[in-house]
């Protein structure tokens, strides 16, 4: 009999929290799934549309979490950080 799955995060915000929780728990497991699920976590949260001011903080928590591991090989952390830039450039509000 299978696990049951639960249902996959559909924005950002939401897969950094379970990425979050992953990160706690995977070191202590030794589970590989465990690292792999995280993998493919940070992978969909750096590759991943900005639709609110929340995914972009998601993304930016990503892109450090990311660069603490010394960075990624692919350059998603780098391109992210871009994309997170631009998009708050293209969506701030009123000047103080």
């Amino acid at each position: 009999m299978s696990e049951a799955t639960p249902e996959p995060a559909t924005d950002l915000s939401a897969k950094w929290g379970e990425l979050r929780r992953l990160a706690v728990r995977s070191p202590a497991t030794g589970d590989d799934r465990l690292l792999d699920r995280e993998i493919d976590l940070e992978t969909a949260i750096l590759t991943g549309p900005i639709r609110s001011h929340d995914d972009a903080i998601a993304k930016l928590r990503a892109i450090a979490f990311a660069l603490a591991g010394g960075g990624r090989t692919d350059n998603a952390d780098a391109d992210a950080l871009q994309q997170t830039i631009h998009w708050l450039e293209a969506h701030r509000g009123p000047a103080a």
